[in-house]
């Protein structure tokens, strides 16, 4: 086995073992939430809470969006949360054998939150949401493991990124009706099965998203069939020390959260990079869904 192909089914161990953690598996969430502009999300027992939690307290926490950033703030005394991961460039306590419990917290999308049992998920992409994970979803044991197409180094190439010379804003469809934003940064022309095909690649304009950041989102002729009918992801890796070079590991190529849970939002592929060839590497539908 090469160096390449011991990472890979690594990572894929990893995958296989996150799908179980019930502080971050997409089948331990259970509900969602949407932010309405500056409006808060009161989180509690209570049956006129937005977001209902059977055994916290009753208005246990409040939790509202300030730009890119959450503000959460616990209201019923002696109530608490802890900040288990504080997201893209929030402050969270200060590490130890397990987070402290707080009242207050200010952290950024893609923070988690552990308040009674639950870990709350906050995520923005310009329309900031809240997922609801409970230990006890039935899916963290029933739900289908993800599953892969066996390795294939044909399938991992190099290819040059031909920059747009004036990159463009786009409207990214996803899978909840959200008009997410992106930049058209360029595109790739490579050869897959022996066929000549082009790749647009975006970076998606949200809080989190480096500026060096590029996604690939393709369906090809496995779509429907073998993988996931939506489509799926890739993310480019640049060759150091060859500006504009990058690997496309087809290997890597990975299903949207939402083939395992609708309670994700997940970005939709562009028609330009729907491929008549089948792309048969990386991850397979999980079925289930």
């Amino acid at each position: 086995m090469t160096g390449w192909e011991e990472e890979l089914q690594r990572g894929r161990k990893e995958t296989l073992e996150s799908f179980r953690d019930p502080q971050s598996s997409p089948y331990a969430a259970v509900a969602r939430a949407d932010f309405a502009g500056a409006q808060p999300l009161i989180l509690g027992s209570a049956a006129d809470c937005d977001v209902r939690l059977e055994g916290a307290a009753p208005r246990h926490a409040r939790i509202h969006v300030e730009g890119d950033w959450f503000v959460l703030d616990a209201i019923d005394a002696g109530a608490t949360f802890q900040v288990l991961a504080a997201g893209h460039g929030g402050t969270a306590p200060p590490s130890a054998p397990a987070p402290a419990a707080v009242r207050s917290a200010r952290v950024q999308g893609g923070a988690r939150i552990g308040l009674s049992g639950y870990t709350l998920r906050l995520s923005h992409q310009n329309f900031p949401g809240l997922l609801v994970l409970d230990p006890r979803s039935p899916r963290l044991g029933s739900g289908p493991p993800p599953r892969w197409f066996p390795p294939d180094p044909a399938l991992r190439v190099t290819a040059r990124l031909a920059r747009d010379a004036n990159p463009r804003e786009e409207v990214v469809l996803s899978t909840r009706g959200n008009k997410r934003r992106a930049l058209r940064v360029g595109a790739f022309d490579l050869s897959l099965g022996g066929q000549a095909v082009r790749l647009t690649a975006l970076r998606l304009l949200e809080p989190g998203v480096g500026e060096a950041e590029l996604s690939i989102f393709f369906r090809d002729a496995t779509t429907g069939r073998e993988s996931y009918p939506v489509g799926r992801y890739l993310e480019p890796d640049p060759v150091s020390g060859r500006p504009d070079e990058y690997v496309l590991d087809f290997n890597r190529a990975y299903n949207p959260t939402c083939a395992f849970s609708p309670l994700y939002n997940c970005p939709i592929p562009p028609r330009e990079n729907v491929l008549a060839v089948p792309v048969r590497a990386g991850e397979l539908d999980p079925g289930g869904h």
